[in-house]
């Protein structure tokens, strides 16, 4: 039973959602609704799977120390067992995107190789890990609105995501910046320091804030766009922008920002009605 908890915390459920749901509602967005593209949201939940599955494969030296409760280094998965784990779910989303249009299973199969570069290599070199990473989550809005036949839907949301995602990887970084410098990864925080990547967070946040408005007085989005979005992202945004800005609980930020990311993905939904 403990080892099958791990599994499903390795995996990671919430990342699962969050992506499953901004490709949805990109889909919705774009002006479709019933059938929802069922194989395609599939997709999408197990490639995010098996990204999650290889990065902490790759991350045991720094969770190690950063995490030591995380299902590998904590030793309730084993690494050859996640290693398994990655393989079926890879053969899983070959079987799954069969029954997609090619150019959605390429979108997917792209997303599955810079997830495994992302974890491998690039989230160790200087801002490359944070952006490749914030352009994966961002475009899951593109890819659900390209499946509707109308990519252009979800740049709005595409945009505000990458930026929120940038914002909330500095702050991870930051987090973990002991595990990342002791084991030679080269984040914004390892290589300049805590305080200016807290810094810079605190100024993205601080422009989200101030461009929350913008699709609704352009009319782009509707009244549940903006009311959802200051009832509850923009306090998530204010008081992440005001802890960075004091160099203050990262762990708190990141978890904040994390719920936070869920009302992004309702106030877009809502709002494009």
């Amino acid at each position: 039973m403990l080892t099958l908890l791990k599994t499903f915390l390795l995996i990671r459920p919430h990342n699962i959602a969050a992506a499953t749901l901004s490709v949805a509602a990109g889909y919705a967005i774009a002006g479709r609704g019933s059938p929802w593209p069922v194989c395609l949201l599939l997709s999408t939940a197990v490639a995010t799977a098996a990204g999650n599955v290889i990065n902490d494969y790759y991350d045991l030296d720094i969770d190690s120390i950063n995490k030591p409760r995380r299902p590998i280094p904590s030793g309730g998965v084993t690494p050859r067992a996640a290693v398994a784990l990655y393989a079926a779910l890879l053969v899983a989303l070959a079987a799954c995107m069969t029954r997609l249009p090619a150019a959605q299973s390429w979108w997917i199969a792209a997303w599955a190789v810079l997830l495994h570069l992302y974890s491998w290599k690039a989230k160790r070199i200087y801002l490359v890990g944070n952006i490749l990473v914030a352009a994966v989550v961002s475009s899951a809005f593109l890819l659900g609105a390209f499946a509707a036949g109308n990519t252009a839907a979800g740049a709005v949301p595409a945009v505000f995501t990458f930026f929120f995602v940038l914002g909330r990887e500095l702050v991870k970084d930051a987090e973990d910046l002991a595990g990342d410098s002791e084991c030679g990864a080269r984040t914004v925080p390892a290589v300049s320091g805590t305080g200016p990547a807290l810094t810079t967070a605190a100024i993205i946040f601080a422009l989200l804030t101030i461009s929350v408005p913008v699709p609704y007085i352009s009319g782009t989005y509707g009244k549940g766009y903006l009311v959802t979005m200051l009832l509850s992202v923009v306090p998530v945004l204010v008081v992440s922008c005001a802890l960075c800005a004091k160099r203050r609980s990262p762990a708190a930020v990141s978890l904040l920002l994390k719920i936070g990311m869920f009302f992004g993905v309702a106030a877009f939904y809502l709002g494009s009605g």
